[in-house]
Parts: C-alpha cells; structure tokens; sequence
C-alpha cells in the first residue's frame, strides 16, 4: 500500500514480518487485493478461491498501515460471517479489534438508528418487526378496512401483500408500477393494497418500530435528509469492506455510494454466483462497479481451492453461456480427480434409487455421510429421495425450513420479553394478552385503544390504571408476570426467560400444546442456554429479529445419531461445500423453472453454477425422461444446462435407452 494513501493520510509501513506472512498465506492475487491501495477496489472471486480469506487480510493490513479498528466498517450478510471475520482478525492481529464496526447491512443499520432513533420518529429501544410480525399487522389493518374473507385470502395469499410492498419499497417503484409490472392479476386489489402500506407506516410509528426493510430505507434516508449526520460517519470510515457484493440491492448500493469520495471503497463478490433476484439483489451493482468509480482496481480471484480441476472445468464450461457477466476463468491445481457424471433414468423412483446406490459405494469409499449432500431447485423434487433414505434407514436434515424461533412457542415467549423492552409494541402485547385466559382479540383491541394512549403502557398496566372488561383474572396472571421480569435483571436474559416460563408460559404452553409439551419445553430451554451469550434484553432481541439461521430445523434421523446426509434447496447450500454432491430433477421445465422467463435464465445458470461448485471431489447430475408427478407424462427432456455441457466434461451414465 502506498505511504499516501489515496485519501491522504499519511501511514506507516508494515513491518517485514507482516509482509513476509502475507505473502506466504496468499497468493498472489490475494496479496495484490489485500494491498491496493486504491480509491475503489473489487475483488472478483470465484468459488472456493478464499475470498473472505483476502477480505479479512486486507482489514488487518489497513490496521498494520495505521488506521485504527474503529475507521473499519465491514459489512456482511450473515452475523455469523461478521463474528468469524473478528475471530480471525483477533487471530492475525494478536489483539481483538473491538472497535471495529462489522456486521451485516441490517444489523448496522439497526445499530446507526438507535443513535438518531429520534430523527426517525422513534426511541432507542424500538423493535424490529420480523415478516412474521409485519404479516400479522398487515393481516390485521385488512381486518380493520373490512375487507371480506374471501378478497383476503387472495391479498394474503403466499406472502403477497408484504411482497408487493416491500418490493415498491425496495426497488424505488410505486406500488401501481410493482403491480402493473409483476401481479397484474391483483390489481383489483391496488386501491386496498395502498391503504394497508400508508396505515402499516403508521402502525410501526406508533408501535416504536421498524422492519427488515426499514433498516436499510432509514439508514439512506437519515443520512440523505441530514448532511451533518452523513458526513459525521464519512469522516470516521475511512475504509468501507463490503462482503458478497452480488447480493446487494438497490438500497444497500446507494448506501455504499454515499461513502465513496471521502472513504476507500473495498468489495468482494462475485457475479456468477448472484442468485437472490428475488430478494431485490441486483446484479449490477458488480457488474458496473469497475466503471462506477473512479481510479477503481479489479483483482480476479480464479484459483479455487475447493474443488477438483474437473469439477471446475464444467462449472467454467456451464457459465461461459451467461451474457453479461465480467470475464473470468477459474482453475484449481488440486489433483485430478473422477469425472462429474450425468445419469439418465427413466423417472423420479429410479433417481432415488441411483442416488442411494452412489451414496452407499461412497461410504464403502471412505466419504461419511455428513460430507454427501443432494441438492434441488425445489423442495417438490425431494419426496421420492426422502421415501428411499427413510426406508433405508439413513440419517438426514434439510436446510430451508421453519426457523427454531420462528415457531410459535418460541416466539410467544419472546413477546413477554418485547412488551417490556418496547411497551408500544402493539404486536407483542397482543401476542401475550391473546394468550391469557378470558382474553380475546375484541376485548384486547378496547383495552389497546386506552393503554396506547398513555406515555408508558407497561407501567399504566402494571399500576391497575386500565383493566380489560372480561378476562381479568388472566389479566391480572399476565400483569403479574410482565411485573417480575420488568423489574428483573434485564443483564440477565435467561432468568427473564425462566420466569415467564414458571410464572405464567407454562400452564399454557401445556393447555396450548398437549402432545408436542416436552419438546416445546426444551426448546425454550435452548433458547435460554443461547440467551446466555449476550450481556443484555436488548442485544439478545436485536441478535434474534435480525439473525437469519439461529437455529434451523431438521428432519428425520433421531437426535444425536451422528452423520447425516444434507438435503438442501440450492439457495439454501451457498456458502456451504461437501465432498459429494447429487443435483437432482436436472429437467427442463424443473431447472431452469418452468415459472421463470427468458430474461430469468442467466441466473437459474448462476443457480447451477453454485450448486455444481459445493462439490469437491464428486459430483452427480441427474434426470429422467418420465414425470409421474404430471400424470405419467414425458417429461421436457434434460436440462438446458445438461445440453449446454461438452460431452468430454461428463461421464455418462444411460439407465433408460429410450432416453
């Protein structure tokens, strides 16, 4: 790096030893990005080519040229990927950088509006509302505009309503133009739909409280509304790290901007691993990042340490059809291993049937089961490989299912916890009083009418100021409880959590639930052991709303039986890699999805692309020429991605000559 950066701070050399560490830790390419002393700098790098490896590296030799930690700010998309990165920051430099900003987009958004909370119409100690709060409070606002059951089942229907919203909001569009664009089958609904946005603004207002998308829309729009306040956090970042880059939307790409001029703007990702459209991420914002800034330096990252050279080549061979994209080619120096197979069968039932024939001749091989992994475009395809593993008796879990704390015991018990860290939020008193004997959502909605009225909820409930007509007796269990832990030790999140349990949660908990009792209750005890962690209420339920993986569910196989196959939505698989891996349901129609347009097909090949790269050693691809899940009709023959393939890339193997 240079003595004058390009922002013009002068800075001190490394010391020898670091040099002579980073050279011998990266290559390279690596060692070029971890030093560049550019304005604006973009890592493009592969899979497996240790691109969170050059990222965290790069940080550590800004803070051995003299920035201190607090100058950093590291974004991610995980907080699980923003606590290894300090982990191994602490590891590299010998101390631990506790002043360093890391965390994801959501989560330092959160961490900037509780300083300015104020400017936002809110205080610090707002809640953050999950999709399934926002669903609930959306579901509610439809009852309230009495809009029948049957037109709200449509609105409702698979999420649409918050869809529709969060994607106007997200994408800079009116409400209309997402309509007439993505759902014109619904625009009956526009007027309806309008007045549940403008009355869910106001409800988080007066509940003291932002959602997902909030965090992000009122990060840009405090910083654009307040200049002092922009140029207060310009002047401390000197350095802006971005991790994953692809994934980013429109909102977070702006909120990058805003920091470019007076802060180094440092990127890593990849563009043929963007494959989250659907949650807004737009791809070029990498692809014209080079352009976008000035001075900008592209590093290529193309060895890739993960997989064999034979996996790689297909995987290059794959991508290369995609039509924009920035050029590169990935190559891996690991030995030469066995060719990746494409199997013809004649249908689903015979899939399964290879699948667990290759999965038992892998284990003879010496691969445990929890190095194997099948992977889908749709959890629709998996039916017939679960049947097969279950007969069998082998142990498996599938990623992309209900969260832990998204379930609803769980997420009872956190609403004690809410009402007392946040008395306006209406979502969370709703949620416990509904709970309590006597008490139903009429007799809460008078009693809400009054309690919002006054300054602390909480504490007019608590001193008997109002009192719900019926149910009182539950009432006065609930105000009881919410009494303890209010004036309990708030540093001390699992004793808040027993004492709902043993005070009021419980006899509900096994009225609510009769045969699922024992297994609900040690979830909350799990949830009170990973409450141990954090130091306050606060910091626990900011980690919770704002974590995407706590806990993921898994299925089949008894607890604690040792190795277990992944069964796994490819979405669900990125940044995640086995030895062996089976793609299966390789058909047109199936993948790339029937339900995706032209304009769609580069990224259901990016899709494919990060599947085929969580193999390391072996990989296996499969379809079928008959479908009995369409009544026994022929199928649309193999996947695109199949046919795109060099022959001298595969091995095949025909199970159906008519194939």
């Amino acid at each position: 790096m240079d003595k004058n950066n390009p922002l013009g701070q002068e800075l001190r050399e490394p010391d020898s030893e670091w040099i002579n560490l980073l050279q011998k830790d990266l290559n390279q390419a690596q060692f070029d990005f971890a030093t560049a002393g550019d304005p604006a700098l973009l890592g493009l790098a592969g899979p497996g080519s240790g691109k969170t490896r050059a990222l965290i590296y790069r940080a550590a030799h800004l803070i051995k040229c003299g920035f201190q930690p607090e100058e950093l700010l590291l974004l991610t998309f995980t907080n699980k990927a923003a606590g290894e990165m300090k982990e191994r920051l602490e590891s590299l430099l010998k101390f631990l950088p506790g002043s360093l900003w890391a965390g994801t987009f959501h989560s330092i958004g959160a961490r900037i509006l509780r300083r300015h909370a104020h400017l936002m119409g809110r205080t610090p100690n707002f809640s953050i509302f999950d999709e399934d709060d926002s669903r609930a409070a959306m579901k509610l606002i439809l009852t309230s505009l009495s809009v029948d059951d049957e037109d709200r089942k449509l609105i409702m229907q698979r999420g649409l309503l918050g869809r529709i919203i969060s994607q106007a909001r997200n994408s800079g569009l009116t409400i209309k133009e997402v309509m007439e664009e993505d759902y014109p089958y619904r625009l009956e609904f526009l007027e309806t739909i309008n007045n549940v946005a403008d009355i869910y603004e106001q409800k988080k207002r007066e509940s003291n409280a932002f959602d997902f998308d909030d965090l992000l829309l009122c990060w840009l729009e405090l910083f654009e509304n307040n200049p002092q306040i922009w140029d207060q956090y310009r002047r401390r970042f000197k350095h802006v790290l971005v991790d994953e880059f692809q994934d980013t939307n429109v909102i977070q790409a702006r909120i990058i901007d805003l920091f470019a001029g007076s802060s180094s703007i440092c990127v890593v990702g990849d563009d043929a691993q963007s494959i989250y459209a659907f949650r807004y991420a737009q791809i070029g914002n990498i692809l014209s990042f080079p352009e976008k800034y000035d001075r900008c330096q592209l590093v290529r990252m193309e060895q890739n340490y993960r997989s064999s050279p034979e996996i790689v080549e297909l995987a290059n061979c794959s991508i290369s059809h995609n039509r924009d994209q920035l050029p590169k080619k990935l190559f891996s120096n690991n030995p030469s291993g066995a060719m990746p197979v494409v199997a013809k069968v004649y249908d689903s039932r015979q899939e399964a049937s290879f699948v667990l024939q290759s999965i038992w001749e892998l284990q003879n091989n010496g691969v445990p089961l929890d190095e194997i992994a099948v992977l889908y475009r749709s959890s629709y395809l998996t039916p017939e490989v679960e049947f097969a593993l279950a007969r069998k008796g082998i142990s498996y879990r599938t990623y992309g299912g209900i969260k832990f704390f998204q379930k609803a015991h769980v997420k009872d018990l956190l609403a004690y916890l809410k009402v007392i860290y946040n008395p306006h939020d209406e979502h969370a008193w709703r949620r416990v009083a509904t709970l309590q004997q006597g008490l139903g959502p009429a007799t809460f909605n008078k009693l809400w009418t009054k309690l919002k009225q006054h300054t602390n909820p909480l504490e007019s409930a608590l001193e008997g100021k109002e009192t719900p007509a019926r149910g009182k007796e539950g009432w006065a269990a609930l105000c009881s409880t919410l009494n303890a832990i209010y004036h309990g030790n708030h540093e001390y999140v699992p004793g808040l959590i027993n004492k709902v349990l043993t005070d009021n949660y419980d006899q509900i908990l096994q009225q609510n639930y009769p045969d699922q009792y024992e297994d609900r209750f040690r979830g909350i005890e799990r949830l009170a052991i990973y409450a141990e962690r954090f130091e306050t209420l606060a910091t626990f339920l900011e980690s919770l709303a704002l974590e995407e993986s706590v806990f993921a569910d898994t299925t089949a196989g008894p607890a604690d039986s040792g190795e277990q196959l992944t069964l796994s939505t490819i979405h669900s698989a990125k940044g995640k890699e086995w030895d062996s891996v089976f793609i299966i349901g390789m058909n047109q129609g199936q993948f790339p999805s029937q339900r995706v347009g032209p304009e769609s097909l580069d990224e259901e090949r990016r899709l494919f692309y990060v599947a085929s790269t969580r193999a390391r050693n072996y990989l296996f691809l499969t379809t079928y020429r008959e479908d009995y899940r369409n009544y026994g009709a022929v199928s649309e023959g193999p996947s695109q991605f199949l046919r795109e393939l060099p022959t001298e890339c595969y091995e095949l193997f025909n199970f159906d000559s008519e194939f």
